[in-house]
C-alpha cells in the first residue's frame, strides 16, 4: 500500500516512515526541504501541503492519507513564536480532501489533541488556561477546524486525539477510547501512535470515529 503523509520531515511522521516501511508500505513525503528526508526511501514531492497542487501530485497512486502536521513552535515552550502557519492543519486537511476525491482515495487518519473539538470542556481548568493564553491556541483551534472538516466530509476518517506527546519508544502499544471516555493513560509514544496509524489503516477499523489514543500501561 502507498500512503500519504503530511508532516514527514516532524517527529511524529518520522516513526510513521520508519513503521510503514517495516510493514512492507511506500510513502509519499511532502517537504519543503528533500534533505531532511534523505535517509528514508520514500517517494518525494517538493513543496508543502500547504499548496493543494502539491498535494494533487503527492497523492497519486495512494490508497490512504495520514496527517501529523501540528502547527509548530520554534521550541517546545508554549510562549514560543510560531513557525508554521495557524491554519496550516485544516488548510492541508482542506487540500488533501479535495485531492482525495479527485483521485477516488477515502480513507484519511489524523493525529488530533485531546482538548481540540468537542473535548475542550473535558481538560482540566489548568491546562485550559495555559493554552488560552499562550501559542498552543493556535494548534488545538486548527485541531478542532480539521475535526469539523472531516465530519462533513464523505471520508472513511479517524481523528486519534493524543494526550501528551513523547519521544520514549513504547513497547505496549496504545489503545483507542471512544470520544469523551477518559483515555487509559496521560502519555502517546509517537512510535505506538505510528503502530496504531498503520494498524487501523491495515484492518479498516474506526471508520469516522473520533478517538482518544494513549500508551497502554505495563502491568
Amino acid at each position: 500500500m502507498k500512503i500519504l503523509l503530511l508532516g514527514a520531515t516532524g517527529r511524529t511522521g518520522q516513526h510513521v516512515i520508519r513503521e510503514a516501511m517495516r510493514r512492507g508500505h511506500a510513502i509519499s513525503a511532502i517537504a519543503r526541504d528533500p534533505e531532511k528526508l534523505k535517509d528514508f526511501n520514500v517517494d518525494m514531492t517538493q513543496g508543502t501541503p500547504y499548496e493543494y497542487g502539491t498535494v494533487e501530485q503527492a497523492i497519486g497512486g495512494c490508497e490512504a492519507v495520514i496527517n501529523t502536521l501540528n502547527v509548530s513552535r520554534k521550541s517546545d515552550n508554549p510562549w514560543a513564536p510560531l513557525r508554521a502557519p495557524k491554519d496550516l492543519i485544516s488548510r492541508a486537511c482542506a487540500n488533501a480532501l479535495q485531492a482525495m476525491e479527485q483521485a477516488g482515495v477515502t480513507r484519511f487518519v489524523a493525529l488530533g489533541a485531546i482538548g481540540a473539538g468537542r473535548s475542550w470542556k473535558n481538560i482540566p481548568f489548568l491546562l485550559k488556561l495555559v493554552v488560552s493564553v499562550s501559542n498552543l491556541r493556535f494548534a488545538f483551534r486548527d485541531h478542532g477546524r480539521q475535526e469539523e472538516l472531516l465530519e462533513n466530509s464523505a471520508a472513511d476518517y479517524t481523528v486519534c486525539r493524543a494526550p501528551m506527546l513523547s519521544g520514549t519508544i513504547n513497547d505496549t502499544g496504545a489503545a483507542a477510547t471512544p470520544e469523551g471516555i477518559r483515555p487509559v493513560s496521560t502519555v502517546l509514544s509517537r512510535n505506538s501512535a505510528a503502530e496504531f496509524f498503520l494498524t487501523i489503516i491495515e484492518q479498516n477499523e474506526h471508520l469516522r470515529e473520533i478517538v482518544s489514543l494513549a500508551n497502554i500501561s505495563k502491568a
